[in-house]
């Protein structure tokens, strides 16, 4: 996901390379690792901090190449304006779901989608929607298309 946002971010200025090395919360640009999140869990399965994380690789890429401030600029409100939509339309969606406002054991690694769906984690709640054990761990490729299918199926998984 932290790709696709780079992605996003950058456009035809950069290219995505996945580095085993770095953190799952990390990019590398102009030669330094740069921290933009504090766990790639919260970034995956709670999309509505994906523009904020946004708004950071676009500071750090501008750092790096301020000749390209303005498209990185205009890459940013792009992307951001068509998945904001998407974000309210998946809120409408997880407002329906069965653990909202319910305890929920976090069984499969997912607080921030359950978070996110409403519900409140606690280790002595209800177990936590059988779906979510086969929902996707992660993105399928660093663009912002296989983004919103992730989280599309995450949002499934708890209808």
């Amino acid at each position: 996901m932290l790709g696709a946002i780079v992605a996003a971010e950058g456009g035809a200025a950069v290219v995505v390379r996945i580095d085993g090395k770095l953190g799952p919360a990390d990019i590398r640009v102009g030669g330094a690792v740069h921290s933009v999140a504090a766990s790639q869990r919260d970034l995956l399965d709670d999309p509505r901090n994906a523009p904020r994380v946004g708004a950071g690789v676009r500071k750090i890429l501008v750092a790096v190449r301020p000749d390209l401030a303005a498209t990185f600029e205009a890459n940013h409100k792009a992307w951001t304006l068509t998945f904001v939509r998407k974000v309210l339309a998946w809120n409408a969606r997880l407002a329906k779901t069965t653990v909202r406002g319910k305890r929920i054991i976090n069984t499969h690694d997912r607080a921030a989608l359950l978070g996110w769906a409403g519900a409140i984690v606690d280790a002595k709640g209800q177990p936590s929607p059988p779906a979510l054990a086969r929902a996707p761990r992660d993105a399928t490729a660093a663009t912002l298309e296989s983004y919103v299918a992730y989280v599309e199926a995450l949002v499934r998984s708890l209808e």
